[in-house]
């Protein structure tokens, strides 16, 4: 039985989970309810909370009964944070629409790309991998830059409440269509094959602490990436501090996402002609002058910056997890995904603090600098540890 239409399905459901307007206007309709950003970081805490506290249990599960569950419970969890945050009035339903999110996330973390690494596995087309995530990758921008145009001019015309609603929809489409993946051979193990729990997360980590250069790749995208939660997160309230129209948010947003596919489509090229080191240091230096020009430049013209670190985030993910899963057996896949995803909330949850308790004194500029100063540091030590021949 051929695992072909895994691929092609995997396309559609990217693309319609992406499909949400409702991140168009997420922290204007926040703060219109009384939101601070003190609040929203909060809230955000809340969520990785809940991922860190069901990550790898979550990936554990998939390894073990089936990574096709685990993404439809995970989608149908995420479209309840899209029902929660509309009639949220409050922080706690705002809270309570982080914890559904968390869930959601918690529970398809690492089962997608499982499944799609092992449906190629199983027809011998693994080394395809990065390439396919990079297109996967491109569908999901794609869905979510036509989000954004039509998420802009939908707010500004017919309010805020309907964006929410539709991006329920498209998530609960994208939980049905997932019903029709199918499970590749080396997940269907009999009880008896498959590790137990506790003794699978020990393989995991064990893999992670004797491949020291898995290990510092994936700590690479962590940094990489709860820098890049915080951009990505807040970019819209720099443009309401520049007084740009709420109808053109999402022309901003649409563009900035744009910018990520080109990224995504070189990086299986990139792998072949450069470095892995190479290619990543590349990306931390675009990192770190883009970080330090939104501290500095205090208008729109901060649009510039915020594409140039889109575009390198592009490249970044589907480098580091194309590495991660071929370094990795089949029966712990989404389980050590689950643990570089685990490692990425706790440090997304430590530089969102920050970066709220700086832009709450400063400004939100401000809170950009220490991401700079952050990249910069792990620029320097995993470097000094490659030197080292310690990772």
């Amino acid at each position: 039985m051929g695992y072909s239409s895994n691929i092609k399905l995997q396309y559609v459901i990217s693309f319609m989970r992406a499909l949400l307007p409702a991140y168009v206007i997420e922290r204007l309709f926040w703060q219109a309810q009384g939101m601070t950003v003190q609040m929203m970081v909060l809230c955000g805490v809340i969520y990785s909370l809940t991922v860190i506290l069901l990550d790898v249990p979550g990936g554990i599960l998939a390894d073990r009964i089936g990574r096709k569950p685990m993404i439809f419970l995970g989608y149908a969890f995420a479209a309840g944070e899209f029902i929660f945050t509309v009639f949220a009035r409050s922080f706690g339903m705002f809270a309570l629409a982080m914890v559904s999110a968390g869930i959601g996330d918690a529970l398809y973390n690492g089962s997608q790309n499982a499944l799609l690494y092992d449906s190629l596995l199983a027809e011998q087309k693994q080394d395809g991998f990065e390439k396919l995530l990079g297109n996967v990758n491109a569908l999901d921008l794609a869905g979510s830059m036509i989000a954004m145009l039509f998420g802009g001019v939908l707010a500004a015309q017919l309010g805020f409440s309907l964006n929410y609603y539709i991006s329920f929809v498209s998530m609960m489409i994208a939980a049905v269509l997932s019903l029709g993946l199918k499970e590749p051979p080396l997940v269907t193990k009999s009880e008896s094959e498959v590790l137990g729990a506790v003794k699978q997360a020990k393989q995991a980590l064990v893999l992670l602490r004797q491949k020291p250069v898995v290990l510092m790749l994936c700590v690479s995208g962590m940094v990489l990436g709860a820098a890049l939660t915080q951009m990505d997160e807040f970019y819209q309230l720099i443009l309401y501090g520049a007084e740009l129209p709420v109808v053109f948010f999402g022309i901003v947003g649409a563009v900035l996402v744009a910018s990520r596919i080109p990224g995504n489509l070189l990086a299986h090229k990139l792998k072949q002609r450069l470095r892995y080191r190479s290619v990543l240091n590349a990306i931390f230096v675009l990192n770190i002058a883009g970080y330090l020009a939104l501290f500095v430049v205090r208008s729109v013209w901060a649009v510039i910056p915020i594409a140039v670190i889109s575009f390198a985030a592009g490249i970044t993910e589907p480098l580091v997890l194309g590495y991660l899963h071929h370094e990795t057996d089949s029966s712990i896949r989404a389980t050590v995904e689950s643990f570089a995803s685990l490692g990425l909330q706790i440090l997304s949850m430590l530089v969102g603090l920050l970066f709220g308790w700086v832009s709450t004194q400063w400004s939100i500029f401000a809170g950009f600098l220490p991401l700079a100063v952050i990249c910069i540091i792990w620029l320097v030590c995993s470097n000094f540890l490659a030197r080292r021949n310690i990772a």
